[in-house]
C-alpha cells in the first residue's frame, strides 16, 4: 500500500509539472533555449507520470488506463528520438518503435473481444468500443513506424510534424487524464457541465491541425505571397 501511495504521489507531481512544461514548449518560439528547456522538462516528467500511471491502474486493475499510459509512454520516447537522430537517417531503437505500436494494437484488440464476449459487454467498466480508440490512434502510430523504417529515415519536416504530433497527443492525454480523473474531483458541477473542460484539449488538437497545415503548405503559400508581392510591384 505504501508504494502504491508513494507511485501516486509520483505521479502526480510529474504530472502536473509534465503539463507546466508541455504548455511552455507548446507556446514559445520553436528552437529556443527554452523551448529546449521546457522539452526536455517534459520529456522526463511525462515518462515518470505515464509509466507510475500505468503501474497503478494494473493494480486497480484499470486496463484501459493502463494502456493509456503505456501509449502515452511510446508517444514521448518516439517524439523524443525523432529528433535526436539525424535527418534521413534510422537510429537502433527505431526498429523497435513499430513492435511497441504493434503490441498496443494487439493488447486493445484482446481486451476489445474480453469486452464485447462478456455478459455485461465490458472489461474493467470499459466496453469494447473504448479500446477501439487506442487501436485506431497506434495503428496510424504504426504506420508511421512502419514508414520511417522502410524510408531509412525522414526528411526534416516529416522528422519534425513526427516529433511535434506526438508530444502534442502526449499532451493531449495528460491533460485530458487530469481534467477527468483529477480537477474534475475538485472543480465545481456547473463548472464541469458548461462544457469548458474541454477547451484545453480542443486547442492542444487544433495545435496539431496548424503545424500539420503549416509544415505541409506553409513554403507554397509564402512563395504564392512572395509572386503576388512581385507581380503588384511590376
Amino acid at each position: 500500500m505504501e508504494q502504491i501511495t508513494m507511485t501516486m504521489l509520483a505521479h502526480i507531481i510529474t504530472g502536473t509539472l509534465a503539463i507546466i512544461a508541455g504548455v511552455i514548449a507548446l507556446t514559445v518560439a520553436k528552437g529556443k533555449s527554452l523551448h529546449a528547456s521546457a522539452g526536455t522538462w517534459f520529456v522526463y516528467t511525462m515518462l515518470i507520470m505515464a509509466v507510475s500511471g500505468a503501474v497503478i491502474a494494473l493494480f486497480q486493475p484499470m486496463i484501459i488506463t493502463a494502456i493509456a499510459g503505456i501509449f502515452t509512454t511510446y508517444l514521448v520516447l518516439s517524439a523524443w528520438l525523432a529528433v535526436k537522430t539525424k535527418p534521413n537517417t534510422l537510429g537502433k531503437f527505431d526498429y523497435v518503435m513499430p513492435v511497441c505500436s504493434l503490441l498496443i494494437i494487439l493488447a486493445c484488440l484482446y481486451f476489445s473481444g474480453q469486452a464485447g464476449t462478456s455478459q455485461a459487454e465490458i472489461k474493467h467498466g470499459i466496453s469494447a468500443y473504448d479500446y477501439y480508440f487506442f487501436v485506431l490512434l497506434a495503428g496510424l502510430s504504426f504506420l508511421g513506424d512502419v514508414r520511417l523504417v522502410y524510408a531509412g529515415g525522414l526528411n526534416p519536416k516529416p522528422r519534425l510534424f513526427r516529433h511535434l504530433w506526438r508530444m502534442t497527443f502526449a499532451l493531449f492525454i495528460s491533460v485530458g487524464s487530469f481534467l477527468s480523473q483529477g480537477a474534475a474531483k475538485v472543480l465545481p458541477q456547473s463548472l464541469i457541465d458548461s462544457g469548458l473542460l474541454a477547451l484545453p484539449e480542443l486547442f492542444i488538437l487544433l495545435v496539431i491541425v496548424y503545424w500539420g497545415f503549416k509544415l505541409s503548405f506553409g513554403n507554397k503559400i509564402r512563395q504564392w505571397r512572395a509572386n503576388r508581392a512581385a507581380q503588384s510591384s511590376s
